[in-house]
């Protein structure tokens, strides 16, 4: 027998592929109100991990966990508006042209538009935990555009609670 937890816990988390390049896709259009806690993962096996929170048709939220070097490469969404917000330690966002946008700490946020090209970095001792809240234009194709070669090879993906779900891509050494 199927609970309302297990079904908002599937379409939260259980309907993620672990594919690098469709993690951040639209998932089907909300029924119903769900509830989640986010606790920051235990042990982090790759440089950088995911921890996806909501997901419908027009939006995709997750908290990105990073240690240093789990920095992404230039891309740009041709569908998505992203609003990035640090929860624990610094990141720093850069434009094309490796032009810096920003440098940002606890509680600081920064958006980028659509089609906007950007890459970001963890800096400082501290392992980054940055919110990533994502709405989705359904009127054009959701695609990553790579402006630069890819950086990162593996994400491990976690339940909201911190539980490993596995490792997305290719597992690091």
């Amino acid at each position: 027998m199927t609970t309302k937890a297990d079904t908002a816990e599937k379409a939260n988390v259980g309907g993620l592929t672990l594919n690098l390049e469709g993690i951040e896709g639209a998932g089907e259009a909300g029924r119903e109100a769900s509830v989640f806690r986010y606790r920051k993962p235990a042990e982090l096996k790759t440089s950088r991990g995911m921890a996806p929170l909501a997901r419908s048709d027009i939006l995709f939220s997750a908290v990105q966990v990073i240690r240093e070097g789990g920095e992404n490469s230039l891309h740009s969404h041709t569908a998505m508006d992203g609003f990035w917000f640090v929860l624990k330690g610094r990141a720093r966002f850069y434009g094309a042209g490796d032009k810096l946008i920003a440098e940002i700490g606890q509680h600081e946020g920064v958006f980028v538009p659509r089609n906007v090209q950007y890459w970001f970095e963890s800096v400082g001792d501290e392992v980054l935990e940055l919110l990533q809240v994502e709405a989705i234009d359904k009127r054009v194709p959701n695609k990553l555009v790579r402006h630069a070669p890819k950086k990162v090879k593996s994400v491990q993906m976690f339940k909201p609670e911190g539980e490993s779900i596995g490792i997305a891509g290719k597992e690091e050494a």
